[in-house]
Protein backbone atom coordinates (compact mmCIF):
# COMPACT_ATOMS: atom_id res chain seq x y z
CA UNK A 1 0.00 0.00 0.00
CA UNK A 2 1.25 3.47 -0.82
CA UNK A 3 1.62 5.60 2.28
CA UNK A 4 0.23 9.16 2.20
CA UNK A 5 2.94 11.67 1.36
CA UNK A 6 2.46 15.14 2.78
CA UNK A 7 1.82 18.22 0.71
CA UNK A 8 2.35 21.75 1.89
CA UNK A 9 -0.86 23.77 1.44
CA UNK A 10 -0.10 27.22 0.12
CA UNK A 11 -3.44 28.82 0.86
CA UNK A 12 -3.00 28.42 4.58
CA UNK A 13 0.40 30.04 4.81
CA UNK A 14 0.14 32.92 2.37
CA UNK A 15 0.76 36.13 4.25
CA UNK A 16 -2.06 38.57 4.70
CA UNK A 17 -0.04 41.44 3.25
CA UNK A 18 0.79 39.52 0.09
CA UNK A 19 -2.86 39.44 -0.87
CA UNK A 20 -3.67 43.07 -0.19
CA UNK A 21 -4.05 45.46 -3.07
CA UNK A 22 -2.36 48.84 -3.02
CA UNK A 23 -4.47 51.66 -4.38
CA UNK A 24 -4.05 51.27 -8.14
CA UNK A 25 -4.63 54.88 -9.21
CA UNK A 26 -3.80 58.25 -7.68
CA UNK A 27 -6.63 59.95 -5.80
CA UNK A 28 -7.99 62.93 -7.71
CA UNK A 29 -10.96 64.35 -5.80
CA UNK A 30 -11.33 65.24 -2.15
CA UNK A 31 -13.44 62.12 -1.60
CA UNK A 32 -10.90 59.98 -3.44
CA UNK A 33 -8.14 61.26 -1.19
CA UNK A 34 -10.19 60.66 1.96
CA UNK A 35 -11.08 57.12 0.89
CA UNK A 36 -7.46 56.38 -0.02
CA UNK A 37 -6.34 57.63 3.40
CA UNK A 38 -8.72 55.21 5.13
CA UNK A 39 -7.53 52.37 2.87
CA UNK A 40 -3.90 53.11 3.71
CA UNK A 41 -4.64 53.30 7.42
CA UNK A 42 -6.51 50.03 7.24
CA UNK A 43 -3.56 48.35 5.58
CA UNK A 44 -1.20 49.59 8.28
CA UNK A 45 -3.56 48.28 10.96
CA UNK A 46 -3.91 44.95 9.17
CA UNK A 47 -0.16 44.51 8.94
CA UNK A 48 0.08 45.29 12.65
CA UNK A 49 -2.46 42.58 13.47
CA UNK A 50 -5.40 44.87 14.25
CA UNK A 51 -7.94 43.21 11.96
CA UNK A 52 -10.95 44.81 13.64
CA UNK A 53 -9.45 48.26 13.24
CA UNK A 54 -8.59 47.51 9.61
CA UNK A 55 -12.18 46.45 8.89
CA UNK A 56 -13.45 49.72 10.35
CA UNK A 57 -11.10 51.74 8.13
CA UNK A 58 -12.01 49.84 4.99
CA UNK A 59 -15.70 50.37 5.73
CA UNK A 60 -15.07 54.10 6.16
CA UNK A 61 -13.35 54.14 2.77
CA UNK A 62 -16.33 52.41 1.19
CA UNK A 63 -18.82 54.72 2.84
CA UNK A 64 -17.07 57.61 1.10
CA UNK A 65 -16.47 55.74 -2.16
CA UNK A 66 -18.72 52.66 -2.59
CA UNK A 67 -17.16 51.71 -5.92
CA UNK A 68 -13.64 51.45 -4.48
CA UNK A 69 -12.56 47.99 -5.69
CA UNK A 70 -9.30 47.94 -3.71
CA UNK A 71 -11.16 48.63 -0.48
CA UNK A 72 -13.66 45.84 -1.22
CA UNK A 73 -10.77 43.45 -1.81
CA UNK A 74 -8.92 44.40 1.35
CA UNK A 75 -12.11 44.30 3.40
CA UNK A 76 -12.65 40.80 2.03
CA UNK A 77 -9.18 39.79 3.22
CA UNK A 78 -9.82 41.19 6.69
CA UNK A 79 -13.18 39.40 6.93
CA UNK A 80 -11.54 36.20 5.76
CA UNK A 81 -8.96 36.54 8.49
CA UNK A 82 -11.87 36.70 10.96
CA UNK A 83 -13.29 33.54 9.30
CA UNK A 84 -16.31 35.45 7.99
CA UNK A 85 -16.07 33.66 4.65
CA UNK A 86 -19.53 34.66 3.44
CA UNK A 87 -18.69 38.31 4.05
CA UNK A 88 -15.30 37.92 2.38
CA UNK A 89 -16.80 36.25 -0.69
CA UNK A 90 -19.34 39.05 -1.04
CA UNK A 91 -16.59 41.68 -0.93
CA UNK A 92 -14.39 39.88 -3.43
CA UNK A 93 -17.32 39.47 -5.80
CA UNK A 94 -18.09 43.17 -5.54
CA UNK A 95 -14.46 44.01 -6.25
CA UNK A 96 -14.62 41.79 -9.33
CA UNK A 97 -17.88 43.37 -10.47
CA UNK A 98 -15.99 46.65 -10.48
CA UNK A 99 -12.72 45.26 -11.87
CA UNK A 100 -13.39 41.84 -13.44
CA UNK A 101 -9.84 41.33 -14.73
CA UNK A 102 -8.02 41.59 -11.40
CA UNK A 103 -6.14 38.31 -11.09
CA UNK A 104 -5.25 38.80 -7.42
CA UNK A 105 -8.90 39.22 -6.43
CA UNK A 106 -9.87 36.08 -8.36
CA UNK A 107 -7.13 34.31 -6.40
CA UNK A 108 -8.40 35.68 -3.09
CA UNK A 109 -11.94 34.63 -3.96
CA UNK A 110 -10.64 31.15 -4.72
CA UNK A 111 -9.14 30.86 -1.25
CA UNK A 112 -12.41 31.98 0.39
CA UNK A 113 -14.47 29.56 -1.68
CA UNK A 114 -12.09 26.74 -0.79
CA UNK A 115 -12.52 27.57 2.89
CA UNK A 116 -16.29 27.34 2.42
CA UNK A 117 -15.98 23.95 0.77
CA UNK A 118 -16.87 25.13 -2.74
CA UNK A 119 -14.10 23.25 -4.50
CA UNK A 120 -15.50 23.70 -8.00
CA UNK A 121 -15.84 27.44 -7.47
CA UNK A 122 -12.32 27.68 -6.08
CA UNK A 123 -10.86 25.82 -9.07
CA UNK A 124 -12.74 28.17 -11.40
CA UNK A 125 -11.31 31.24 -9.65
CA UNK A 126 -7.74 29.95 -9.51
CA UNK A 127 -7.98 29.06 -13.20
CA UNK A 128 -9.25 32.55 -14.02
CA UNK A 129 -6.43 34.10 -12.00
CA UNK A 130 -3.90 32.04 -13.98
CA UNK A 131 -5.56 33.00 -17.26
CA UNK A 132 -5.17 36.67 -16.35
CA UNK A 133 -1.73 36.35 -14.76
CA UNK A 134 0.10 33.18 -15.89
CA UNK A 135 3.03 33.94 -13.56
CA UNK A 136 0.90 34.04 -10.40
CA UNK A 137 2.68 31.14 -8.73
CA UNK A 138 0.44 31.04 -5.66
CA UNK A 139 -2.65 30.47 -7.82
CA UNK A 140 -0.93 27.67 -9.71
CA UNK A 141 0.22 26.05 -6.47
CA UNK A 142 -3.23 26.17 -4.90
CA UNK A 143 -4.82 24.87 -8.09
CA UNK A 144 -2.28 22.06 -8.17
CA UNK A 145 -3.16 21.09 -4.60
CA UNK A 146 -6.88 21.00 -5.38
CA UNK A 147 -6.43 18.99 -8.56
CA UNK A 148 -4.28 16.57 -6.55
CA UNK A 149 -7.08 16.23 -3.99
CA UNK A 150 -9.51 15.45 -6.80
CA UNK A 151 -7.27 12.79 -8.26
CA UNK A 152 -6.33 14.82 -11.33
CA UNK A 153 -2.64 14.06 -10.92
CA UNK A 154 -1.71 15.07 -14.47
CA UNK A 155 -3.34 18.46 -13.93
CA UNK A 156 -1.59 18.92 -10.60
CA UNK A 157 1.79 18.05 -12.11
CA UNK A 158 1.21 20.55 -14.90
CA UNK A 159 0.63 23.34 -12.38
CA UNK A 160 3.59 22.50 -10.14
CA UNK A 161 5.92 22.21 -13.11
CA UNK A 162 4.76 25.56 -14.42
CA UNK A 163 5.64 27.11 -11.06
CA UNK A 164 9.08 25.50 -11.16
CA UNK A 165 9.75 26.58 -14.73
CA UNK A 166 9.27 30.16 -13.60
CA UNK A 167 11.39 29.69 -10.48
CA UNK A 168 13.11 26.32 -9.99
CA UNK A 169 14.55 27.35 -6.63
CA UNK A 170 11.36 26.95 -4.61
CA UNK A 171 11.43 24.03 -2.19
CA UNK A 172 7.69 23.69 -1.60
CA UNK A 173 6.62 23.04 -5.21
CA UNK A 174 9.37 20.42 -5.51
CA UNK A 175 7.96 18.66 -2.45
CA UNK A 176 4.39 18.92 -3.70
CA UNK A 177 5.36 17.64 -7.14
CA UNK A 178 7.13 14.75 -5.45
CA UNK A 179 3.97 13.89 -3.52
CA UNK A 180 1.93 13.62 -6.71
CA UNK A 181 4.61 11.58 -8.47
CA UNK A 182 4.72 9.24 -5.46
CA UNK A 183 0.97 8.66 -5.70
CA UNK A 184 1.46 7.81 -9.37
CA UNK A 185 4.08 5.23 -8.32
CA UNK A 186 6.89 7.19 -9.99
CA UNK A 187 8.96 6.64 -6.87
CA UNK A 188 12.40 7.47 -8.26
CA UNK A 189 11.10 10.73 -9.73
CA UNK A 190 9.44 11.54 -6.41
CA UNK A 191 12.69 10.90 -4.54
CA UNK A 192 14.51 13.27 -6.88
CA UNK A 193 11.95 16.01 -6.16
CA UNK A 194 12.15 15.50 -2.40
CA UNK A 195 15.95 15.62 -2.50
CA UNK A 196 15.81 18.85 -4.49
CA UNK A 197 13.38 20.34 -1.96
CA UNK A 198 15.77 19.43 0.86
CA UNK A 199 18.77 20.79 -1.06
CA UNK A 200 16.97 24.12 -1.34
CA UNK A 201 15.62 24.04 2.22
CA UNK A 202 17.60 21.64 4.45
CA UNK A 203 15.36 22.23 7.49
CA UNK A 204 12.21 21.19 5.58
CA UNK A 205 10.75 18.53 7.90
CA UNK A 206 7.87 17.60 5.58
CA UNK A 207 10.24 16.84 2.71
CA UNK A 208 12.44 14.70 4.98
CA UNK A 209 9.34 12.75 6.07
CA UNK A 210 8.21 12.27 2.48
CA UNK A 211 11.67 11.19 1.39
CA UNK A 212 11.65 8.66 4.23
CA UNK A 213 8.34 7.23 2.97
CA UNK A 214 9.65 6.95 -0.57
CA UNK A 215 12.95 5.34 0.43
CA UNK A 216 11.17 2.78 2.61
CA UNK A 217 8.73 2.10 -0.22
CA UNK A 218 11.60 1.14 -2.54
CA UNK A 219 13.19 -1.05 0.16
CA UNK A 220 15.84 1.33 1.51
CA UNK A 221 14.62 1.15 5.11
CA UNK A 222 17.93 2.36 6.55
CA UNK A 223 17.82 5.45 4.34
CA UNK A 224 14.20 5.99 5.27
CA UNK A 225 14.99 5.85 8.98
CA UNK A 226 17.69 8.50 8.56
CA UNK A 227 15.12 10.82 6.97
CA UNK A 228 12.47 10.11 9.63
CA UNK A 229 14.99 10.86 12.38
CA UNK A 230 15.96 14.14 10.72
CA UNK A 231 12.29 15.05 10.31
CA UNK A 232 11.76 14.43 14.03
CA UNK A 233 14.81 16.45 14.94
CA UNK A 234 13.22 19.35 13.07
CA UNK A 235 9.65 18.66 14.25
CA UNK A 236 9.59 16.32 17.27
CA UNK A 237 5.80 16.47 17.65
CA UNK A 238 4.84 15.10 14.24
CA UNK A 239 2.85 11.99 15.06
CA UNK A 240 3.00 10.30 11.66
CA UNK A 241 6.77 10.49 11.55
CA UNK A 242 6.96 8.65 14.89
CA UNK A 243 4.49 6.10 13.53
CA UNK A 244 6.39 5.36 10.33
CA UNK A 245 9.70 5.34 12.13
CA UNK A 246 8.13 2.68 14.35
CA UNK A 247 7.21 0.65 11.27
CA UNK A 248 10.74 0.96 9.94
CA UNK A 249 12.26 -0.09 13.27
CA UNK A 250 9.95 -3.07 13.38
CA UNK A 251 11.06 -4.11 9.90
CA UNK A 252 14.69 -3.85 11.05
CA UNK A 253 14.00 -6.12 14.01
CA UNK A 254 13.97 -3.55 16.83
CA UNK A 255 10.60 -4.22 18.52
CA UNK A 256 11.24 -2.31 21.73
CA UNK A 257 12.31 0.86 19.93
CA UNK A 258 9.38 0.45 17.54
CA UNK A 259 7.01 0.17 20.50
CA UNK A 260 8.30 3.47 21.88
CA UNK A 261 7.72 5.21 18.56
CA UNK A 262 4.22 3.77 18.21
CA UNK A 263 3.40 4.87 21.76
CA UNK A 264 4.63 8.41 21.08
CA UNK A 265 2.66 8.54 17.83
CA UNK A 266 -0.51 7.47 19.63
CA UNK A 267 0.15 9.97 22.42
CA UNK A 268 0.37 12.78 19.87
CA UNK A 269 -2.53 11.47 17.76
CA UNK A 270 -4.81 8.85 19.37
CA UNK A 271 -6.01 7.76 15.94
CA UNK A 272 -2.59 6.29 15.17
CA UNK A 273 -2.63 2.82 16.67
CA UNK A 274 0.11 0.20 16.14
CA UNK A 275 -0.55 -1.99 13.08
CA UNK A 276 -2.71 -5.04 13.82
CA UNK A 277 -0.01 -7.26 12.36
CA UNK A 278 2.63 -5.71 14.58
CA UNK A 279 4.79 -8.16 16.50
CA UNK A 280 5.97 -5.42 18.84
CA UNK A 281 6.02 -6.55 22.45
CA UNK A 282 3.46 -4.87 24.71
Amino acid sequence: MVEPAMRFRFAILLTFTLLMVIASAPATTKDDKAAAAHLSKGMVLAEGGDTVGAIAEYRKALKIKPDYADAHNNLGLALQKKKDYDGAIAEFREALRLEPDDAVVHFNLGIALRAKGDLTGAITEYSKAIELAPDLAEARSNLGAMLDDRGDFAGAIEQYRAVLRADPNQAIPHNNLGSVLFKMREVEAAIAEYRQAIKLKPAYAVAHFNLGLALCDKGDVDGGMVEYEEALRLNPDHAKTHYYLGKALELKGHPDEAAREYAEAQHLDPRLKPPITSQVKK
